[in-house]
Formats: C-alpha cells, sequence, structure tokens
C-alpha cells in the first residue's frame, strides 16, 4: 500500500474514532495505536489544526500537542490553492443557510447547560460554556466548585458538583475522570455510559450516583432507582459485566476490581419468611425417601436407589453421579405458591462445567427457573416461551475438596445472587432480552421439580437432561427473600436454619 493510500486509511479511521463510530475493541484499538505512535498522534493534530475535524483532542490523554505537530502531508499538498478557495467558498455558503435554520450552536449540540449555581468557579482548563441555556458540544466541564445541571439531547440528565472533571462525547456517552455525579436516565437514554478509567457504568432507565476519587482512582456506585450494568475493566481489556440493582452500591478499584458490594435499603427483603423445606441429607432411607426436616413433609425420592452419603459441611452430605437427582416433583404446587423465594445449598467439587442445582417447571419445557453453577459464576435462569435469560455473577476461586454456600434470594422481578455470605451480583427484569423475571410463583401448571437435575435445557424434540455432579449438603427453600445478613447466618451456621 503507498503512503498516501496509508494516510487517507489513517484519516478515516481517526475520524470514526472521533466520531463516536467504532466497536469497543476498534475504539480500544485506536487508543493504543495514538499512545504508541507518534506519527498518528502528529496526524491527529494536524486533521484538527486544518479544521478537517472539530474534536477535543484532550479525550485521548496520550496526545502531547504541538511538539508532534508534523509538516503538512504530500497528498495535501498537492491540492491546488482553487480548489481550497472553492472549498472554503462552498462551506461558508453552507454555514450561513445553515445559520438561518439553527440557532448558533444548536445544530452540533451534544446537551444544554441547565443550572449553573450562584457559587459555581470553573477551572482555567475549562473548554465549554459557563452560562445555563448555553448549548455544549464535545469538550472537558471542568467544575473546581459549587453545582451544575446538563441536560443531555437524549434526555439524560447529569449534575455535578465540584470539584470534578466531567467529559461529554455524545448524546448516550460521557466521561467522569474525578468528582461527584448524579445521573437520571429516562427511557429515551436508555444504555446512557458514564465511563472512568476502570469501567463503564450503563444506565437501564434509572437514577444512579457516581464518584470517583482523584487520587486513588477509586469509584463508587450508588443506584437509587432501576438497574445499571458495570462493565468492569479498564480499556483495552476484556470486561466482566455486573449488573447492580436499585437500594445496593459498589466500590470499584482503579482496576476495574469490586472491592464491596453493600446494600442500602433495609426494605429489599421480606418481612417474615417462612422456611418451607430443609433437606439435611442426613437420614435418608434404605429406599432413597429424603426427608424434609423443617416438618411440612416436602420430602423427596433420590434417583438411584440408596443414597451415598460423605462427610458433610454439618453431619452427612449427598454425592451425586451422572443421572442422580432428588425428585421433588409432587410438591409442585407447594413451591409454585411463593411470590418470592430464597435457595440456598453446600456444594462440593462440582465435576461438569453447568452444574445443575435446582429446578422448577411448568408442564411444558417453556416455562421454568432454575439455579446453577457455569464455571466460575453463579447463575438464576429462567426460560419463558422460546426466550432464555438469566442473571448471574462471577466470583474466583472454587478450590478442590472445600465446602462453598450458594444462596439465590428473588422478590418484585430482583434477583440476588451469593457465595459463602457475600453479594456477588444483582439483576433485574429486563436485563438482557427482557423477558420477564420468574419466581416460582409464576411457573405455571409446575409439573416437575428437582434437586441436581433439569429435566431439559435445550429446545426441541430431543431431551438433553442437565446434572450435578459432585456433593450437596444443606439445602433450604424459603418462601419468601432473606437479606443479607440472613444469609451470611446461614453461611457462619452451617446446618442451621434462620431463627
Amino acid at each position: 500500500m503507498s503512503s498516501d493510500s496509508q494516510e487517507l486509511n489513517d484519516r478515516e479511521r481517526l475520524l470514526r474514532f472521533l466520531d463516536g463510530d467504532l466497536s469497543h475493541q476498534e475504539h480500544a484499538e485506536v487508543e493504543n495505536w495514538l499512545k504508541q505512535d507518534s506519527r498518528a498522534r502528529a496526524l491527529l493534530a494536524e486533521m484538527a489544526e486544518q479544521g478537517i475535524v472539530v474534536a477535543d483532542l484532550a479525550r485521548a490523554e496520550c496526545f502531547t500537542a504541538k511538539s508532534e505537530i508534523a509538516p503538512k502531508y504530500a497528498a495535501f499538498k498537492q491540492l491546488s490553492t482553487p480548489f481550497w478557495l472553492g472549498l472554503a467558498a462552498a462551506l461558508i455558503a453552507i454555514l450561513a443557510i445553515g445559520a438561518l435554520l439553527f440557532p448558533f450552536g444548536e445544530h452540533d449540540s451534544i446537551a444544554r447547560l441547565e443550572f449553573v449555581s450562584p457559587d459555581a468557579e470553573f477551572s482555567p482548563n475549562h473548554q465549554l460554556a459557563r452560562s445555563a441555556g448555553r448549548a455544549l458540544g464535545k469538550g472537558w466541564v471542568r467544575l473546581e466548585e459549587g453545582r451544575l445541571r446538563i441536560h443531555f439531547k437524549s434526555g439524560a440528565t447529569v449534575e455535578l458538583e465540584g470539584p470534578a472533571a466531567f467529559g461529554i462525547d455524545t448524546p448516550m456517552r460521557s466521561y467522569l475522570d474525578f468528582g461527584h455525579a448524579r445521573v437520571h436516565a429516562p427511557e429515551s437514554a436508555r444504555d446512557f455510559v458514564v465511563a472512568t478509567d476502570s469501567m463503564e457504568v450503563v444506565d437501564l432507565g434509572t437514577r444512579f450516583e457516581l464518584a470517583v476519587d482523584s487520587e486513588t482512582r477509586e469509584s463508587n456506585v450508588s443506584v437509587s432507582e432501576g438497574l445499571v450494568d458495570l462493565h468492569l475493566g479498564s480499556r483495552g481489556t476484556t470486561r466482566v459485566i455486573r449488573p447492580l440493582a436499585a437500594g445496593f452500591s459498589a466500590r470499584v478499584d482503579a482496576s476495574g476490581d469490586i472491592v464491596e458490594i453493600n446494600r442500602r435499603d433495609q426494605h429489599l427483603a421480606d418481612a417474615n419468611p417462612r422456611l418451607l423445606a430443609h433437606w439435611s441429607f442426613d437420614t435418608p432411607t434404605a429406599n432413597g425417601g429424603i426427608a424434609d426436616v423443617a416438618g411440612d413433609q416436602l420430602d423427596g425420592m433420590f434417583s438411584m436407589g440408596t443414597p451415598q452419603q460423605v462427610p458433610g459441611v454439618s453431619g452427612n452430605a449427598l454425592k451425586f453421579d451422572r443421572n442422580a437427582h432428588v425428585d421433588l416433583s409432587e410438591h409442585a404446587e407447594r413451591f409454585r405458591q411463593s411470590e418470592s423465594f430464597t435457595f440456598t445449598v453446600w456444594v462440593r467439587d462440582p465435576r461438569n462445567s453447568l452444574a445443575m442445582l435446582f429446578s422448577l417447571s411448568g408442564e411444558t419445557e417453556r416455562s421454568r427457573v432454575q439455579v446453577h453453577l457455569f464455571r466460575k459464576h453463579v447463575v438464576y435462569g429462567w426460560q419463558d416461551g422460546l426466550h432464555y435469560d438469566a442473571v448471574s455473577g462471577r466470583v474466583d476461586g472454587w478450590e478442590s475438596g472445600r465446602w462453598y454456600h450458594v444462596a439465590v434470594a428473588c422478590r418484585d422481578g430482583v434477583v440476588r445472587l451469593y457465595r459463602d455470605g457475600e453479594l456477588i451480583a444483582s439483576g433485574s427484569v429486563g436485563s438482557k432480552i427482557g423477558t420477564p423475571v420468574r419466581n416460582p410463583s409464576s411457573v405455571k401448571n409446575a409439573t416437575s421439580v428437582y434437586l441436581g437435575k433439569l429435566e431439559d435445557g435445550h429446545q426441541g424434540e430431543e431431551s438433553f437432561p442437565q446434572w450435578f455432579e459432585g456433593q450437596m449438603d444443606d439445602v433450604q427453600f424459603y418462601s419468601g427473600a432473606l437479606d443479607e445478613g440472613a444469609i451470611q447466618y446461614l453461611y457462619q451456621h452451617p446446618g442451621e436454619s434462620v431463627p
């Protein structure tokens, strides 16, 4: 490829980068290119200097400005003076017509500065308008103190509290370098993004607050309404998506790892969850009977005859080989009556990558809920007609020979996942493909309930059961959503139910 052709390709690539017309991976590749290639940075500078693009070059922190500006490139030198004069005349005509159709700055604005507090002070390197009512394009808002409110064309609203540095990119994308921001994204601005160095907060129609420490680069996200997705990890890395629901806050370090998740709203759990069933596996019968020690006689039947017992986390545990499961289907109606529920279990050494813990199915395979482990994830999934959806949470450190406590709590369409007493993920209705979250009560005409098995994990005429191959102990099912304190109690007191 000739140098002129290469340059034209590079210019096109940079234009797409500045216009936000790249995929996440392509965007990261261009940023890395700019960091490593001084010629690319010089080309970007020249394009801006010539007026070919009007962009905020500060968004690429690797750019070091005029010291790297190269001479004019040959492809542009070859264009004659009449050509440039004609192009300038055409641009002036277009701008004159545009001035009649649009107020100044409106036709290319991204947002509007709605409110500026009387005590607001901007830093010297603030780049955009400072007065309420003015249109805002791409650039940085740098607030030393005071407050302001920005209304994006998408409908999203961001309130900043100084000191703060906030970048405006597109009607659906922004960047918080440091400071405190309050965000509201109505339905028109669903998927509005506020990015930081270590993550992207994707708003799914909600209200949340985001604070970034200017020194440690640590971020705090707190959701007051709805749901957000946290795309965790620095730019150019493979990101992990973690949902965060209303009433929860997360602290994320500079590398994109969650330090902690806290529950803020004390009313997220049911006031009086009731223990519906408790299978301890301590004293199965010779013919495979599995007793419910909670007293409601929701006994099950082990599928492989005499159960294989092993030492458990409390008393005895049950060993599950392939095809082994506990059938609770005769009590399906009881489980279906739970408006909200909590499922807890101790597990050790699951041998298959997809380990099924619990499933409740309707009279067809198109209506079910399930709890399973998939590699390093705890997953609550549900089938609604032709659509399968799931809420999952990843947690590392699954060691061979060690018992782990897994819990799932669901109420009002919000699912919370725990391991060893700690919240690892939460999700809400429509967090992925829009299918409603299914509680047991919404699985109509439930006909099968299993521990360690799902009757059909695929759609079609053939049946493809999924199993749990490993060891299981102390399974409990509550007709109500336990809070985090109750989940921690069960983890700290193996074999006991919540007082």
